[in-house]
């Protein structure tokens, strides 16, 4: 009889053990799936490039202030943009320009310049 109640009791632990373990399977593949990891990429591009645009402003803002400043005059790219967007990764230095006061996309992927066509400010 004592044999019993134990077996009973292990069969439930071994019912929770693969409620969890099927649980833990699903999390990690989820975590691990290229949908997820091209969203973080894709998440993360776009907040860059929103950075950009915010630091653009800060700075058109500062040159507003100087007289003859107008945005057709504003032009920028290569290492120049470290000084209009102190932040800039170097990598996105070649992807980026600054053309009449805006951010362009210059780069090669489609999608990176599909990602920045999507964020505005």
């Amino acid at each position: 009889m004592l044999n019993k109640k134990k077996s009973g009791k292990s069969l439930i632990l071994f019912v929770i053990v693969i409620a969890v373990m099927s649980f833990a399977i699903v999390f990690v593949s989820r975590i691990f799936d290229n949908n997820g990891i091209d969203k973080v990429q894709e998440e993360a591009f776009k907040l860059n490039v929103y950075e950009y645009y915010l630091e653009i402003e800060d700075y058109k803002t500062q040159l507003a202030q100087t007289e003859g400043y107008s945005d057709e005059n504003f032009n920028v790219c290569g290492i120049e943009l470290k000084s209009v967007i102190p932040n800039i990764i170097e990598t996105d230095m070649s992807k980026f320009k600054i053309e009449q006061g805006k951010l362009i996309y210059i780069g090669n992927d489609e999608q990176e310049k599909q990602w920045t066509k999507e964020v505005r400010i």
